[in-house]
């Protein structure tokens, strides 16, 4: 009997991707053989025996082929991009979706608001197709007209980078739970109904979910305590900072970055929402500490809410030009402006992943941040950790940091550390959640070892 999720005949072929491996062309079945029976392959499987193919990867690919000789097989994969505007998911969508196309080519259909189209485009390239729906999030058309769409497009499987998805949903779907505020601090929403309305939503996604990914071992470990009828679906994949994070330093992008904003070093540098959780005024209070040693330091906090008029309050009462309020800042703007910064500050009194640690570990920048298990997770022995109950630690944490700039092994101490996250990686453990919740293979065994996945093993046996 066929896995759940399998359909019989398929149009789409379950390869599509272009990267080389590094020694010869990755991709299986070989480019123009149309056919999946053993009469069309053979030839290539045996060019593939003669190239000195492992024997894991030769009954990987004899596996491949089974699979489609019996049919088991997928329509699509559906990856939701609605939110590829927002802050924190969308950061999650524009990392993770340029990978998942690679690897799955035309098995991939991707859903996008109408006037993000062009920008998802631009992300997944010319494989995958693109589908635009009229269907804004949180919005009564995300349980009305969206199910309608996917029922539409006929896909095997849906991944939802958000627990806002329709209640009624035909298929099976995988979601990503970022985290679990809507519980812990359920006053970031506006009043009872949308708390009633987001806890409701994200019950009825981690209990219908085929596979719940999570960005950090804590944030899984929260998902199991809190819904333990979920712990066998629930996986950890952490994120990662986007290649422009690791490029050189751009000294003349950083001082017109700086000049345009009203920034001068040395600064201290937040980037992220402005939400009760943050810390914000925390943070705002140990900045306050500091100028009294430190007069010449200057505070940049990003982003803006107008729910919590409290931040710029707070900032009210400082010296003016000491704290900078930019607002929302363009993605152009953020990488210089994590070089420019003499330290990067997360105070947030809880986390889901923390991918502002990453951000500024890549970019060679010191990082305080606060006591959290998901924030030792991605840096260890390189951040500097504070109680965010305590504005005086952060204060003196950051006042050492202004006195004594970290060397250059420190920041490549913390490079290296970022390196180890990458969105290539979480795409194919993605790709694998799909796989193990369809129970076929959706990429081609050729593609099954990647640049680190020996060395990741041998890390794996090790410890």
């Amino acid at each position: 009997m066929p896995p759940r999720g399998a359909s019989s005949a398929t149009a789409r072929r379950a390869s599509g991707s272009r990267r080389q491996a590094p020694t010869r062309p990755p991709r299986w079945p070989p480019a123009g053989n149309s056919g999946t029976g053993w009469r069309a392959i053979a030839p290539a499987l045996g060019a593939e025996l003669a190239a000195g193919s492992s024997p894991r990867q030769t009954c990987a690919i004899i596996l491949w082929i089974a699979h489609h000789e019996a049919g088991l097989t997928v329509r699509g994969i559906g990856f939701d991009a609605r939110l590829i505007g927002a802050l924190g998911i969308g950061r999650y969508i524009s990392g993770l979706l340029p990978e998942l196309a690679r690897l799955l080519g035309r098995s991939l259909t991707v859903l996008a608001s109408r006037p993000d189209a062009a920008i998802v485009r631009a992300l997944i390239g010319g494989e995958p197709e693109l589908l635009t729906v009229n269907a804004r999030p949180y919005r009564l058309a995300e349980q009305s007209l969206l199910p309608l769409s996917l029922l539409r497009a006929d896909l095997d499987l849906i991944h939802f980078p958000h627990y806002n998805l329709p209640l009624v949903k035909p298929g099976h779907f995988v979601v990503t739970v970022h985290d679990l505020f809507p519980f812990q601090f359920p006053e970031i929403h506006s009043g009872p109904l949308p708390r009633a309305v987001n806890q409701m939503l994200m019950r009825n996604a981690v209990r219908r979910a085929e596979r719940i990914i999570t960005p950090s071992a804590a944030t899984a470990l929260a998902v199991k305590q809190n819904f333990p009828a979920s712990a066998d679906r629930v996986l950890s994949i952490p994120e990662a900072a986007d290649d422009r994070f690791q490029a050189a330093r751009n000294p003349e992008g950083e001082a017109a970055w700086q000049v345009r904003l009203g920034i001068r070093p040395p600064y201290v540098f937040y980037l992220g929402q402005w939400k009760a959780y943050k810390n914000l005024p925390m943070l705002l209070d140990a900045f306050k500490m500091l100028r009294r040693t430190h007069p010449n330091a200057q505070l940049v906090i990003a982003g803006d809410d107008p729910r919590h008029p409290e931040v710029r309050q707070a900032a009210a009462v400082l010296p003016e030009g000491s704290v900078v309020l930019p607002g929302r800042l363009p993605e152009s703007a953020v990488p210089d402006l994590y070089r420019g910064a003499a330290v990067v500050v997360l105070p947030s009194k809880a986390e889901g992943f923390g991918l502002p640690v990453i951000e500024a570990m890549a970019c060679g920048v010191p990082v305080i941040c606060s006591d959290l298990p998901v924030l030792h997770e991605l840096a260890d022995g390189v951040a500097t950790f504070c109680d965010p109950n305590d504005p005086d630690a952060f204060a003196r944490a950051i006042a050492q940091t202004l006195d004594a700039p970290s060397t250059a092994r420190a920041r490549q101490l913390g490079i290296e550390r970022a390196k180890s996250f990458t969105w290539e990686r979480s795409a194919r453990q993605t790709v694998e959640a799909y796989e193990s919740a369809l129970g076929v293979r959706l990429i081609s065994p050729a593609l099954e070892e990647y640049p680190g996945a020996r060395e990741e093993k041998d890390l794996q046996v090790e410890r």
